[in-house]
């Protein structure tokens, strides 16, 4: 099966479209959206695209109000537990998105306004796949809303694809927001979206130096953390020097050196010999006072 395939289960994907289907009719009978909707069983003889005008008024009005006033009337005589699941959906998400990945059991829906943020979405209706495949990704979509269901996310039906296309250097700049999305909440799956946590200098400090485009992105951010403490300032020459030490095995490979031990400060290599105790005492000696410690140490293993 596709990916983008995975849905919800065949029982919860019917509760989920019957207890929107009673929510749809309320609403129809407060702003008389369509005048030959009274039941659920009129929806049903509207195709999807037809009932946009009736989904949008839900979200346009005082949708916390609506659901409420729903659930207080029952007027379909549903369960405690439906209600309470339709209640649930006053936590709704709406707005523009970036799908961004197909995982096993979902895609990725990007929120990438500040702060970013990354949603675990199921489909309730039509399969992801049938609208896009994986190889278009990322896609700008417009009109969505992104409901809690039975512990999941789930896209209500309608997604409005926008004629976008990604490439270069936005499609770099998704990437980025994704992965500082990842960082600050992780990947939502439930919602109210949690909020976010709190990290430490050292968490901070290491997702800025994860990559290039990290370490360009946050140049700034780098600086200050650096200055706060001699702690941080070894993190980030450690950082700085695993980075370099990815290279700089090829490199040395390609000169068929043997077996060293290799001390790279800011970048560069300072000093070098076949043991790791030969490569600090020679630190020791010529990095400035108190900065000994700061060189990271690359074993170069052919």
């Amino acid at each position: 099966m596709n990916e983008a395939d995975r849905r919800l289960s065949e029982d919860s994907e019917q509760r989920f479209l019957d207890l929107y289907a009673h929510l749809l009719v309320y609403v129809n009978g407060q702003f008389d959206v369509i005048e030959e909707i009274e039941t659920v069983a009129d929806l049903e003889q509207y195709y999807t695209d037809e009932l946009l005008p009736l989904r949008n008024t839900l979200y346009n009005e005082e949708t916390t109000d609506l659901i409420e006033d729903f659930i207080e009337e029952n007027p379909a005589d549903l369960s405690e537990a439906d209600l309470e699941q339709v209640e649930a959906w006053t936590d709704f998400v709406a707005g523009e998105f970036v799908v961004v990945r197909y995982r096993e059991n979902d895609a990725i829906f990007l929120d990438w306004t500040e702060p970013p943020k990354a949603y675990a979405v199921r489909p309730a209706r039509l399969p992801f796949a049938d609208l896009w495949d994986e190889s278009e990704l990322p896609v700008p979509v417009s009109s969505v809303v992104l409901l809690p269901f039975e512990d999941q996310i789930v896209c209500d039906g309608w997604i409005g694809i926008k004629n976008i296309l990604f490439g270069g250097s936005l499609s770099a700049d998704i990437d980025d927001e994704y992965e500082d999305a990842k960082h600050r909440f992780g990947v939502i799956d439930s919602l109210p979206a949690p909020e976010e946590d709190k990290k430490t200098d050292t968490e901070e400090l290491r997702f800025y130096m994860k990559n290039k485009r990290n370490r360009e992105r946050y140049a700034s951010e780098i600086k200050q953390l650096r200055e706060k403490n001699d702690e941080l300032e070894r993190i980030y020459h450690q950082e700085m020097g695993k980075a370099r030490a990815r290279s700089l095995g090829r490199e040395l490979r390609e000169l068929e050196l043997n077996e060293a031990y290799v001390a790279i400060y800011d970048d560069r290599i300072v000093t070098s010999a076949p043991t790791e105790s030969e490569v600090r005492e020679l630190l020791e000696e010529i990095m400035p006072a108190g900065k000994a410690n700061l060189p990271y140490i690359y074993h170069f293993d052919p």
